[in-house]
């Protein structure tokens, strides 16, 4: 159940992806993001503000990364993701198998 004064105040949808990379192929990794995942993304112009972070005091074998991309509706952005964001995770997932791994959340940008 959500608290209702929350509700209808998102003014922007983040749609975030962590990701844990292997060391050895962090740097392929990235890019394969910069070259090949965040154009594709973008391309549908559905979402927007790309955002890479890295996740402090997670180091266990790799590096834990944080990738955060804007949609103006949840609608716009479950669209997104069942026709850009599925195939992009599909095309990781063939291409560097265990060595990444990621899951990814949802959000309501709630203005303070």
């Amino acid at each position: 159940m959500e608290c209702g004064f929350l509700c209808n105040f998102a003014e922007m949808i983040v749609y975030n992806t962590t990701y844990h990379v292997d060391c050895d192929i962090s740097g392929d990794f990235l890019d394969w993001l910069r070259d090949h995942y965040l154009p594709c993304a973008l391309e549908s112009g559905q979402v927007s503000n790309p955002r890479l972070m890295r996740l402090m005091g997670h180091n266990e074998g790799g590096a834990c990364l944080a990738l955060q991309l804007e949609a103006s509706t949840l609608g716009e952005l479950q669209r997104w993701n069942q026709a850009v964001g599925k195939p992009l995770h599909e095309e990781m997932t063939s291409r560097f198998g265990t060595k990444v791994a990621g899951f990814a959340t949802f959000m309501e940008n709630i203005d303070l």
